[in-house]
């Protein structure tokens, strides 16, 4: 959703209370149309101060305003309009964050110290307008509109007839709107106790409730700052702040842009490599399919030895009675350059080559449907991931296991830091996904392939319950059975059928395959068959891929994919 109304105000309402009396520190020019200015808020109230990073960005894809957590420096060179802020806007004052009337603008009002030292009032005004959003200095003049000192686009007269926006102009607001967007018209559409001017009365007020939609794949479908009664039937997170939940939005939405830019190349290699090896597999079906005739070369064989006193060289084929077939007759295909007896032994070549390459055969099928399961659970973490990193550990494990070349490093730069090391200078791997269960109940997801042995080789307990998605690639999953009372309560018990669960467990055991059903390709199938064991059964085979295992003692039972 873009900023409508009644998102502008709530969001000038939280930094009018928040911002009042902060201390420009620092400004940023990150992107050719986005500020960060650093500010230092002073003791209120016998509370503390605090620092925020004020986040403008006036981008017309995405033209947005929060208190963010992040701070990213500008480039060596900051251009001009970030050196104009630096010069009007450091050590200045907050006096205000304000909405005039119901307008998609922000005025965050400044007090200087001019040149002279004497103060003087600025103020920046930022405009969410779609494609003509803008940031634009002002300075106030007596008896007269705002002055522009300057503005992070400038519009003249070529771009626009209507509204010109270079320095030296005055400042002349935008014409007004009605600011409402189509999610709120439908909202308040023939709803008598859900009006827009009831909504203009909570706005009032300042009583919002910020929270973000999402659909029920998990990803966010809108956000706004009141419960809608639209979205009635999607999951609603709320959030303390309107800031908050503009940049988990954001953020959000940023991460599956760079996700899908990161994951392209991998998405090729992985298609191009499963092509390769389904067509494989198929040739070889075909293959072990021509080698199961290989009986029948022997019978032809035997059939040629016992007539072979019959037979004479020279013919191309000849007619003789099945004796496993009474009363029929078999035409059998001979090479005319070759004695009866030479004949016999080529039918008996084939069927012994034939048994050979049976084996053979099913021992490369056998490898090539490794490798199309392996790839196909990497294929899957692919379109799970989240946030970056998940793809360079991916994009890592691939270039492991040879299917990717690892690309060259660039030269590091003088005085840049990096990320989070661990040891040999390599990047910290990411952790497990840790889901914790009403119960109290711990619950462990692999991310990929190699977390996925990781997690169950090494971290979990060997009474901890192992459970995966039957015959569906999918993630590991490990229910911890630890930090209880008694372990002998909660631990499977053995039984003929294999290994049984405590009823005590059983809802956190359920949950548990509802988790291992959404984290797999069946997640868009209702019911999922789930295998579970001990961990102490599962064991990986020498030489295997990554998250390949072999488990004994197990059960199944059938759940509807979904988080708690």
């Amino acid at each position: 959703m873009p900023f409508d109304n009644f998102v502008v105000g709530a969001v000038a309402r939280e930094m009018d209370s928040l911002l009042t009396g902060a201390r420009v520190d620092r400004v940023y020019q990150p992107e050719r149309e986005e500020i960060i200015l650093c500010l230092n808020t002073p003791p209120k109230g016998g509370a503390a101060g605090g620092r925020y990073n004020l986040l403008i960005s006036a981008n017309s894809g995405r033209p947005l305003i929060y208190l963010a957590e992040r701070r990213e420096a500008g480039p060596q060179n900051p251009p001009g309009f970030c050196m104009l802020l630096r010069k009007h806007l450091l050590g200045a004052r907050v006096l205000s964050v304000s909405q005039p009337g119901r307008e998609r603008i922000v005025n965050i009002a400044f007090l200087t110290s001019g040149e002279l030292g004497l103060h003087e009032e600025r103020t920046l005004v930022f405009e969410l307008m779609g494609k003509h959003s803008n940031i634009i200095l002002t300075e106030p003049r007596e008896h007269s509109a705002a002055r522009i000192v300057d503005a992070i686009k400038r519009i003249s007269f070529d771009r626009s007839r209507v509204r010109q926006i270079l320095p030296g102009m005055d400042y002349l607001p935008p014409p007004a709107g009605k600011g409402i967007s189509p999610i709120m018209e439908e909202e308040t559409a023939g709803r008598p106790g859900n009006s827009f001017s009831s909504y203009e009365g909570l706005a009032d007020a300042g009583t919002y409730a910020p929270c973000i939609y999402y659909e029920p794949d998990g990803n966010p479908a809108d956000f706004h700052v009141f419960h809608l009664h639209v979205y009635e039937s999607l999951r609603v997170r709320d959030f303390a702040s309107v800031s908050e939940m503009l940049e988990t939005w954001y953020e959000t939405r940023e991460n599956a842009v760079r996700i899908s830019g990161k994951s392209s190349d991998l998405t090729a290699v992985l298609k191009a490599r499963l092509d390769k090896l389904c067509l494989k597999k198929q040739r070889l079906s075909e293959e072990i399919l021509d080698a199961g005739k290989a009986d029948e070369h022997r019978h032809l064989g035997n059939l040629i030895t016992a007539n072979i006193w019959r037979l004479e060289k020279g013919a191309a084929r000849t007619e003789l009675e099945d004796y496993t077939e009474e009363g029929q007759k078999r035409l059998i295909e001979l090479d005319p350059r070759l004695t009866p007896a030479q004949n016999a032994q080529r039918y008996y070549k084939r069927y012994s080559k034939a048994k050979t390459a049976a084996v053979v055969k099913a021992q490369q099928l056998a490898e090539t449907q490794e490798g199309i399961d392996y790839l196909e659970s990497v294929s899957m973490y692919l379109d799970a991931a989240k946030i970056p990193v998940e793809i360079d550990e991916l994009r890592a494990e691939l270039i492991e296991m040879g299917y990717l070349r690892a690309r060259k490093a660039p030269p590091r730069k003088p005085g840049r830091a990096g990320g989070p090391k661990g040891a040999g200078g390599r990047k910290a791997p990411i952790s497990p996904i840790s889901i914790t269960l009403p119960s109290g109940a711990k619950i462990l997801v692999g991310r990929n392939n190699r977390e996925n042995d990781e997690l169950t080789l090494r971290q979990a307990a060997p009474t901890d319950i192992w459970l995966h998605t039957k015959d569906i690639p999918g993630s590991h999953v490990i229910l911890k059975m630890a930090n209880t009372r008694s372990e002998s309560a909660r631990a499977p018990k053995p039984d003929t059928a294999g290994e049984n669960v405590n009823p005590a467990a059983e809802a956190d055991l359920r949950a548990a395959a509802a988790i291992a059903a959404w984290y797999s390709n069946g997640r868009q199938s209702e019911g999922v068959p789930v295998d579970y064991t001990l961990v102490k059964y599962v064991k990986k085979p020498s030489g295997a891929k990554p998250g390949y295992v072999i488990f004994t003692h197990t059960r199944t039972l059938y759940a509807a994919p979904a988080l708690p």
